[in-house]
């Protein structure tokens, strides 16, 4: 949820997590014996308790707005939402995972290929996923032509993962070498040939 940093941001994360409970609304008057007065401190929560919810209900499209009607706290939407959406992060997290197996350049130029991997690896970050740059390394390798075997070969031997940049850097002049190591070979008959007498 985009909400949540705004809540962090205002120190107010545990109006929706629960944390930390509501005020009693009464408090006993020591000046007057038994009997008992509105709590300050209850009514000061209260207000923001409800200028959260508002704001969270704000927040909210049509299309999920029904699932919190019933809901009269920020604790209450909040919860009602990450279980309503659990099992579609999950889903999503597995969709994902599963592209990044069946990546495959094909006909794909490198630059289009390497933005593909970024686009599901930005995706995993944003469903709280990170995947480590080992397994990265992995999957981009695996999906490339063959062309770029023997680079691939030079890149699994190092100590460390190379971040997006380099890989992609490096894919792109190898790209470039190659496609014109064949113009030059094409070339080369036709000099040839206007050579001969």
């Amino acid at each position: 949820m985009q909400m949540k940093p705004y809540l962090l941001g205002q120190g107010v994360p545990h109006f929706v997590d629960g944390s930390v409970s509501c005020p009693p609304s009464h408090v006993s008057d020591s000046f007057v014996g038994s009997s008992s007065t509105i709590n300050p401190s209850f009514l000061y929560w209260k207000q923001r308790d409800q200028l959260i919810l508002s704001a969270l209900l704000s927040s909210l499209s049509m299309d999920v707005l029904h699932l919190v009607v019933d809901c009269f706290t920020p604790h209450c939407v909040w919860r009602t939402l990450e279980k309503a959406f659990a099992s579609l992060y999950n889903s999503r997290i597995m969709q994902l995972h599963g592209s990044f197996q069946d990546l495959w350049q094909g006909d794909s130029s490198v630059s289009m290929y390497m933005q593909q991997t970024k686009s599901l690896f930005d995706e995993l970050v944003v469903v709280g996923r990170l995947m480590s740059l080992e397994d990265f390394n992995l999957y981009v390798f695996y999906g490339l032509c063959g062309e770029f075997k023997h680079l691939v070969m030079s890149f699994i031997t190092k100590a460390e993962p190379l971040l997006y940049a380099d890989l992609h850097s490096h894919f792109l002049t190898h790209e470039f070498m190659y496609k014109n190591s064949f113009h030059s070979m094409d070339a080369t008959p036709s000099l040839l040939s206007s050579s001969l007498p």
